[in-house]
């Protein structure tokens, strides 16, 4: 039979695009092993995560539906032909550093981020520029594996009890709002962390990105939608929480206040998430026609053949942050494996402490508590929270850890202000809290010290604590904190936070 000559053209470009896709994905799958297996613990841990926290349980799910929208691309991808890209190898690499830095400065969500990074820039390499743009969004689509956002709660909590108050004096519920406490003639709320409504938000975002990509083309119309799945669900949250308070007033407390609570609100969102898909289902514009016009702009004309020298060069970027950690990580003897409170010139103590704080700082290798009295028998409470070293689990700075109990103490305000007159502090958070059981007002300032740094600022604590991990410093670190009643607590706690017994080579007890 006669074949004429652009038909075994079209047959032989064919057999070798197929050809190409094979050697490439088998090298992406094994760069993927090599990963997975070099950073596994890092894996671990976001997985770990996953299954502690409600808010981040969908992540298990992220996979999944990644690799669904990669494979709903198919029929554009066997158009275009493999490559190799060095931007893609770049960005692998930078993932690698960053995945240092984030192990240096004990950073679990920078680590988090840039494995998955990595993952991404390997695919970017392995099957080229041309490829990675037709699955750009499956391939980011992978960021929502990374248990990240929860820094966003204490603002989300603030949002949904602003809504809730305007809501309940709208409809004319009189209301009294304290921080996240308020009541109402019939009882009392608490917009607590379950209340943010942050997993609201990350959830419908997930889901969001997905139905975005399956039905929209227009970059507009993709932005309008998930500009609307970021305020869908934290107006929604304000409404639902407005509900479960309505309920519970109009049940007589019989409802909304238990499991109930919860289902509830999942099944609020639900209805809301379904109702946000039906308003905007007629601005969707994927069809054929759109699906043919990315075929064409992805149609690269080229052929491409596998080579073994950019795979090892990709390996090798994967290996470098490992390589580069034991460089320059050292593995230094520790300052001392406790503190002593100190004495204090014109203070009497420490003494026993009647009221703590309850703070939770895991992971702590020592944890004190002192109360001082100065001559006019004014009380001021110290307790300080020392970290031998900064490592996965026990990390001064972290989401997880607590200056007070918030079932023992009420926030009222929060703050930020300099370091007294005269000290080297830089930065002190100032908290106004209330006692839950009596009512008593106080007043907390807390910071941090490592290495050279006395400050409330994280990130400045983090770059010490890396400073000291690199040989530059003093390893170990502290949060201290002072607690003081509320009548002249600003002048009492200026004089004590002066102090230089407070500062963290004087705090540290010889190791035995």
């Amino acid at each position: 039979m006669y074949i004429a000559p652009s038909e075994v053209t079209t047959k032989e470009l064919d057999s070798a695009r197929s050809s190409a896709w094979r050697w490439h994905v088998g090298a992406l799958l094994i760069t993927f092993l090599a990963i997975g297996t070099l950073y596994h613990e890092t894996f671990l841990e976001m997985i770990g995560i996953w299954s502690r926290s409600q808010t981040f349980n969908h992540c298990f799910l992220v996979l999944p539906i990644a690799v669904f929208l990669g494979y709903s691309r198919r029929h554009v991808l066997t158009q275009v032909d493999p490559s190799i890209s060095l931007l893609g190898a770049t960005y692998l690499a930078a993932n690698g550093i960053a995945w240092l830095a984030g192990y240096l400065l004990s950073a679990a969500a920078l680590e988090h981020a840039a494995v998955v990074g990595m993952l991404i820039g390997a695919g970017w390499t392995l099957i080229g520029t041309t490829a990675f743009r037709v699955l750009l969004v499956p391939f980011l689509y992978l960021y929502f594996a990374v248990p990240f956002g929860e820094f966003l709660v204490p603002f989300l909590q603030d949002w949904t009890a602003t809504v809730l108050v305007w809501t309940l004096r709208l409809t004319g519920m009189p209301v009294f709002l304290e921080g996240r406490f308020l009541s109402i003639p019939s009882g009392n709320f608490v917009v607590a962390e379950a209340c943010s409504g942050i997993n609201y938000l990350i959830a419908t975002l997930a889901v969001g990105t997905m139905y975005m990509y399956l039905n929209f083309a227009a970059w507009w119309r993709r932005a309008l939608f998930m500009l609307a799945a970021v305020a869908v669900p934290l107006i929604a949250n304000g409404l639902r929480a407005y509900g479960i308070v309505m309920i519970a007033h109009h049940s007589g407390y019989r409802y909304a206040v238990g499991i109930d609570h919860f289902i509830y609100g999942w099944a609020f969102f639900g209805v809301v998430i379904f109702a946000l898909f039906a308003v905007t289902a007629p601005l969707a514009d994927r069809t054929d026609a759109t699906d043919r016009a990315e075929i064409q702009s992805a149609l690269s004309g080229r052929r491409s053949r596998f080579r073994p020298v950019p795979l090892a060069l990709v390996l090798v970027a994967a290996l470098a942050a490992p390589v580069a950690l034991a460089m320059f990580s050292m593995d230094r003897a520790a300052v001392s494996t406790s503190i002593a409170l100190p004495e204090v010139p014109g203070w009497a103590g420490p003494l026993d402490v009647e009221e703590t704080l309850g703070a939770e700082f895991g992971g702590a290798t020592d944890y004190r508590s002192g109360r001082y009295r100065d001559r006019s028998e004014h009380e001021i409470t110290l307790e300080v929270a020392y970290f031998q070293r900064d490592e996965a689990g026990a990390e001064l700075v972290n989401q997880t850890n607590r200056f007070f109990d918030p079932h023992e103490w009420r926030r009222v305000g929060e703050s930020r202000r300099a370091g007294p007159a005269g000290s080297d502090i830089q930065q002190i958070d100032v908290v106004e809290l209330r006692k839950v059981d009596s009512g008593a007002p106080y007043v907390l300032w807390h910071w941090y010290q490592a290495n050279d740094a006395r400050t409330a600022n994280r990130f400045a604590v983090k770059l010490a604590q890396a400073r000291a991990r690199l040989g530059f410093g003093q390893l170990g670190a502290a949060a201290v904190m002072l607690l003081a009643p509320e009548s002249d607590a600003e002048p009492l706690l200026e004089n004590f936070a002066r102090e230089p017994a407070l500062r963290l080579d004087t705090l540290v007890a010889p190791a035995p």
